[in-house]
């Protein structure tokens, strides 16, 4: 005759954690907080006239929801990306650069955990060109706040970050080296400027007929680099040379009535010289 053993602690145990686990699977199928909460986020911000008072308000509430699942969680890390851009879009940079900067600690830990568990390249790529992405975000705050050497080596680290990736020749990686540039130029290092908006203009003019490029990043990319080094150019006593720059930004862009193009064709009839360097 069998014995019936008597049912310890382990079996309570085992079916609590079943409850347990059932219980989540129900929560998690029904509409979160989180979510309702950042849908609610994002309309405000994709209003004509953005409400930022709402959209921060929610974005606060889905940060508070996203933490339950860890700030390890996606969900978290993107809503404090998103946070962090309502403050750079209402220019509360200070605001902005802590909550960058937790993203880009953030960014770089994603980054790690996937090499540690011997994750995809394709995998690790991607989430690296966020990190990138991060550390430019939080370099522009800085430039927000006239921060322009800790713009400078937040740029620099980045491109240094792409360096690991391989020598791919990115619309990132161009738009980083024309970032700095600008950065460069306001110090007063004009010939590193110059060098990194040429190196920008060669890969931009490479992905010029790259399908795989979105058109409009391109183009915004395009536009900054080409007026920026015609601006250096003009305001270094090279006016020959920066119009002809703008006349090339007409041609590769086939825009020739963009407003843009248009603007800043004329803005440096008046253009303050700039020193020379070591002046």
């Amino acid at each position: 005759m069998s014995q019936v053993k008597p049912r310890g602690k382990w079996f309570y145990f085992a079916a609590s954690l079943s409850l347990g686990l059932n219980i989540m699977v129900a929560a998690e199928a029904a509409p979160s907080l989180y979510d309702d909460y950042s849908k609610k986020a994002k309309e405000y911000m994709d209003q004509r006239h953005s409400r930022f008072p709402e959209a921060e308000k929610f974005l606060r509430a889905a940060l508070f929801q996203a933490k339950r699942y860890g700030t390890d969680d996606k969900r978290y890390r993107n809503t404090l990306r998103d946070l962090a851009e309502l403050n750079y879009q209402k220019a509360d940079f200070r605001d902005a650069i802590p909550l960058f900067s937790q993203s880009v600690a953030l960014a770089q830990r994603a980054v790690a955990r996937l090499k540690a568990q011997h994750a995809s390249q394709a995998e690790i790529a991607e989430e690296t060109r966020e990190w990138v992405a991060d550390l430019a975000d939080l370099a522009d705050c800085y430039r927000g706040t006239s921060k322009f050497e800790l713009a400078s080596v937040s740029y620099l680290k980045g491109l240094k970050i792409l360096d690991g990736l391989g020598k791919e020749n990115t619309l990132q990686r161009a738009e980083l080296e024309s970032e700095l540039a600008d950065v460069y130029t306001v110090l007063g290092k004009y010939q590193e400027a110059e060098k990194l908006y040429e190196r920008a203009m060669a890969r931009l003019a490479e992905k010029k007929t790259d399908p795989k490029v979105d058109r409009r990043s391109y183009e915004s990319v395009s536009i900054d680099t080409l007026q920026d080094y015609a601006m250096l150019l003009r305001s270094t006593n090279r006016v020959k040379q920066g119009d002809e720059l703008l006349a090339e930004m007409r041609k590769m862009l086939g825009l020739p009535e963009h407003p843009a193009t248009i603007r800043d064709a004329h803005a440096f009839d008046d253009a303050k010289k700039l020193p020379e360097a070591g002046q």
